[in-house]
């Protein structure tokens, strides 16, 4: 079809026009057909929007066009047009370079035949393969585009070797992958900010392997079984988002990493040591514990994590006296878990808990702050009840045995 003797500014403007008029329509009146033709049309517009800012982006980069509005560069000045940050202004100038470079991918999108995220992925996977290549392989990923969503369209574009050379296809893609994760190491990130409510909130970038290991570890925590033996029958929440059941199982997963398993620090354990009176820690006093890295918990948690991994009761006398920095040995070995769930199939709260010895975890007998050895006087308990028992409510009796 002729392009119509009108200029793209003239006609980018009388599509926001009818757009706009468009957006105020009553879409009530569309009908199932209808409603579905118009979603299909709206992501097309999508895609060939995408395709003509692309061009733009690129045209106004090469003119300098953002020099007369005063901006540092056209990303710059994108950023500020669009509301966004400096960072994702440069992103999309990068994508639209990307994109230019690739006619046929662009093409594609500005036909309204494949989607933005099509696109990226066709162009990324492309961009990995020598140059004689690429264009056989961008005509193979724009057919699979055809009936592959963006994540498939991913995974084709790493095996992309497998049809340009299957011989050398597990080596090409073993030199890929380490490119891939030697990029990813360089790129990994953490960082988290303390909030006024009691939270620590944060944000990561890891490796794909350590993503993949620690979801398997949060799916582990979090499932229903894991769940029932913690919080006991019934207490699974089908209907509990998972953001906020990976946030709980998060939690847990750093209660169960044991001191001997991280490296010390200046000749120190890398352990958290909460420091509290002998009468707090062995009573029902309420009195805050306060953490060496400056934070306070309170009595209850000081005492239910006394016995558990990373915490270290540094115990005071009435004078601030240390009378005990805990002991190096809080978790029974395999050996001595065996020997105690052979004695206790179950957890040993009465009455009637059935939650087996290995979902349990063993309790010190006395209790840990009460000078309690690490050996074969603990009892498994469900980790709702050894909780329970470190609140000293009526149901975790603690101090003694139920």
């Amino acid at each position: 079809m002729a392009t119509p003797d009108v200029s793209v500014a003239a006609l980018t403007h009388a599509a926001r026009t009818a757009l706009g008029a468009a957006a105020g329509g009553e879409v009530w009146r569309l009908g199932a057909a209808e409603s579905l033709m118009v979603l299909q049309e709206l992501a097309e517009l999508e895609a060939v929007t995408t395709a003509l800012r692309a061009r733009v982006l690129v045209h106004a980069e090469e003119i300098g066009a953002h020099q007369e509005s005063g901006a540092e560069s056209v990303a710059v000045w994108h950023a500020r047009a669009t509301r966004t940050t400096v960072a994702q202004g440069r992103a999309a100038l990068r994508e639209a370079v990307a994109l230019e470079a690739r006619p046929d991918v662009a093409a594609a999108l500005a036909a309204g035949g494949i989607s933005q995220a099509q696109a990226k992925v066709i162009v990324d996977a492309v961009a990995e393969v020598p140059e004689e290549d690429r264009e056989q392989a961008s005509t193979y990923l724009l057919e699979k585009a055809e009936t592959h969503h963006a994540k498939d369209l991913r995974v084709l574009g790493r095996r992309i070797w497998e049809l340009l050379d299957p011989v050398a296809a597990d080596a090409r893609e073993s030199a890929a992958l380490e490119r891939q994760e030697a990029r990813a190491a360089q790129r990994t990130r953490f960082s988290m900010v303390e909030h006024d409510d009691g939270t620590v909130e944060g944000w990561f970038r890891v490796p794909v392997l350590h993503g993949a290991m620690l979801r398997k570890m949060l799916i582990a925590i979090g499932a229903p079984k894991a769940r029932r033996a913690a919080e006991g029958a019934g207490s699974y929440d089908p209907t509990l988002r998972t953001p906020k059941r990976w946030g709980q199982a998060f939690c847990d997963l750093l209660e169960r990493i044991e001191d001997k398993d991280l490296p010390d620090r200046a000749g120190c354990g890398a352990t958290v040591v909460v420091t509290m009176t002998i009468e707090n820690l062995t009573s029902q006093l309420d009195q805050a514990g306060l953490l060496d890295t400056g934070e306070r918990i309170s009595a209850t948690a000081a005492r239910r994590l006394a016995a558990k991994a990373g915490i270290l009761p540094a115990v005071l006398d009435g004078v601030g006296m240390v009378l005990d920095w805990g002991r190096t040995r809080r978790f029974h070995t395999k050996a001595q878990r065996m020997a105690i769930a052979t004695m206790h199939p179950t957890c040993v709260q009465e009455p009637d808990c059935d939650v087996p010895a290995s979902h349990c975890e063993i309790d010190h007998d006395p209790p840990w702050e009460s000078g309690g050895g690490t050996d074969l006087t603990g009892k498994p308990r469900c980790p709702r009840h050894h909780r329970a028992r470190h609140r000293g409510d009526a149901n975790g009796h603690r101090g003694s045995d139920p």
